[in-house]
């Protein structure tokens, strides 16, 4: 059992037993703490990685080197799940957000409908008109982080990368909604969003992986075939059942 399932039934267990109205909380704070939990473990994660990469440049040889290489390894690939992990359990807290939204506005009727903003962020304007305005001034002179040959992967052109173009835009879009919360919505971004998705674009294997020093290099795209013709239903239609025995 790793340390976020154990965080897991550390939460509250009589939320089942609550009215409906109350189990939503319960599910939000079980969720922070499991996010929580993530960041301290990608933290530790990349100071392995850290650690390792300098064992990994001292001058060995043999099976020593052999050794660092092969321990390096390793904690990228924890550093990556790590990462990974923490990035599905941020969905989860979004998720759990939203609930707790939707039953406070049942509550208020003068709430905004589920799923609409409230009036005065609609009317606020944005700070940044495009992505890469907010990429250029605003996120890169703040996240700054080493990066060469064993601490990160960027690519000045970045907007040749699907991925890259599409953290970067729900960074943006993300930093404007949250920022008119003056409490805790830099912590929330920061926490939510940036630190999580900047970890997968800094990441070796991130969608920088292919490129060397800044510089561009298209990344080869994932092998896939179609599925034969019928395989699975359009929308609309009922699903075939044929393929499970194939």
């Amino acid at each position: 059992m790793d340390e976020l399932d154990m965080l897991a039934e550390m939460s509250p267990v009589e939320a089942e037993e609550r009215p409906a109205g109350e189990r939503a909380p319960a599910s939000l704070t079980a969720a922070e703490q499991r996010l929580d939990a993530a960041h301290q473990a990608l933290a530790r994660a990349e100071r392995a990685v850290h650690e390792a990469a300098e064992k990994n440049a001292e001058a060995l040889s043999g099976w020593l080197r052999a050794a660092a290489a092969e321990t390096l390894a390793q904690a990228e690939r924890t550093r990556d799940r790590a990462a990974a992990d923490m990035e599905q359990i941020a969905r989860e807290v979004d998720e759990a957000k939203a609930i707790v939204a939707q039953e406070t506005t049942g509550r208020n009727e003068s709430s905004p409908n589920p799923g609409e903003a409230p009036a005065a962020q609609e009317e606020s304007p944005l700070v940044y008109q495009s992505a890469e305005e907010f990429l250029h001034e605003h996120l890169l002179p703040l996240y700054n982080r080493i990066i060469d040959s064993r601490n990160g992967k960027w690519c000045k052109q970045w907007f040749l990368h699907p991925e890259a173009v599409s953290r970067v835009e729900a960074l943006w879009r993300a930093w404007e909604h949250l920022r008119l919360d003056p409490a805790t919505g830099m912590s929330v971004w920061w926490r939510d969003h940036a630190d999580p998705h900047m970890a997968v674009l800094l990441s070796q294997k991130g969608p920088f992986h292919p490129c060397n020093n800044g510089r561009h290099h298209t990344p080869e795209p994932f092998e896939c075939d179609y599925a034969p013709e019928g395989w699975f239903p359009r929308a609309g239609e009922t699903p075939v059942e044929q393929w499970i025995s194939k």
